[in-house]
């Protein structure tokens, strides 16, 4: 039988992937983002009306640059102890739960719930294009999100068998088994506004595209490019109309666990949720709750988390919403490594940046 011997969350923001001394570039690139989803109904305005709306309070959570070296540091040392941990752990399997952005998915295909189980996943390291704003940030971002070609070795024997147990537990689950390349597509962000739905669509030209971020990160940053077989689980956190609610996100995460209980091979698991908290608004509500919910194994409040704070980027705390599902019958005790808010702007843009472990 196999155990599930460790539960890892972590942001994957491209911050992370900076030294800071380049975090005041996202600050500039708030200032033409489409997608800032303000708390706490969620609602996409422009930076300048985002601006207008927000109360004092929050704007003086903006000190400048000032904090940004300290609260890198932090985030540095707890993904530090993030990847010791996993890496003494050793684990056999790694389930990743993470979601797609404009990367292997787009609405020519849009599962709510999908299972890559072929042998391996290609990591391609990202291409600076010639000519970009900001070269240095970008080639920066490459190295953070996977710097070395490599087939990752996936766990395709338990991938099958997740994806049967899931069927046979009334789960809708897609499935994929390789890459079509070349690839892109359109998406649409169908957000509310304050006069209807976001009308902005993103468009992705064809091209090479390795593993999705939310699980390339885990490889390089975690794993330090040695990974062990993984398991690529997606939930579309992110896309609108079919994205999944808290409950059948929490119901996905007890059914990867229930998987692995009956999993008749003598292996160790580790589950791994893999982005978010808040962004690309910091909802500081939003991330206290959670991880209140998920340190007290609240099923009922991680259930139970308004889907109007879960617009735009913030929706990826559905990862660590399945993750509670996965931990909350296991002995497996959380450790919240640390919670960074950083604020960017003076309109509240950033992030809420969280780090946490069960063992």
């Amino acid at each position: 039988m196999a155990n599930l011997v460790l539960g890892i969350a972590t942001s994957h923001t491209p911050m992370l992937t900076l030294p800071a001394e380049l975090w005041s570039s996202y600050a500039r690139n708030d200032e033409r983002n489409r997608e800032l989803a303000f708390p706490p109904h969620g609602v996409v305005m422009s930076y300048e009306e985002g601006l207008r709306s927000v109360t004092p309070e929050t704007s003086a959570k903006f000190r400048g640059i000032e904090p940004y070296r300290a609260q890198a540091e932090a985030c540095q040392r707890a993904l530090d102890e993030l990847s010791a941990t996993l890496r003494a752990v050793n684990p056999d399997v790694t389930v990743i739960i993470g979601d797609d952005q404009d990367e292997w998915f787009f609405e020519d295909n849009m599962p709510a719930l999908s299972v890559y189980w072929g042998d391996t996943a290609p990591l391609i390291p990202r291409q600076v294009p010639p000519g970009t704003r900001d070269p240095e940030v970008i080639e920066a971002i490459r190295r953070g999100y996977g710097d070395v070609p490599m087939d990752v070795p996936v766990a395709s024997a338990f991938g099958r068998y997740l994806i049967e147990y899931l069927i046979e537990h009334d789960f809708d689950v897609a499935h994929m088994r390789y890459v079509k390349q070349p690839y892109g597509g359109r998406i649409a962000r169908r957000y509310p506004t304050k006069r209807g739905e976001l009308d902005y669509v993103r468009e992705t030209p064809p091209r090479e595209q390795g593993l999705p971020h939310a699980f390339s990160f885990i490889v390089k940053r975690l794993f330090d490019n040695t990974p062990r077989p993984i398991l690529p689980v997606f939930q579309n956190t992110c896309y609108h109309p079919n994205q999944p609610t808290p409950r059948r996100a929490f119901a996905t995460g007890e059914a990867i666990a229930g998987a692995i209980a009956e999993w008749q091979e003598p292996a160790s698991v580790a589950v791994i949720a893999s982005g978010g908290l808040s962004h690309f608004v910091v909802d500081e509500n939003l991330d206290r709750s959670l991880l209140r919910a998920l340190q007290q194994r609240d099923a009922a409040g991680l259930r139970a988390i308004p889907r109007t704070q879960l617009y735009s980027a913030a929706s990826e705390a559905l990862n660590w919403v399945a993750l509670g599902g996965a931990m909350q019958k296991t002995d497996l005790k959380m450790e919240l490594l640390d919670y960074v808010p950083v604020y960017r702007t003076p309109a509240g843009t950033g992030g809420g940046w969280a780090f946490a472990r069960w063992r």
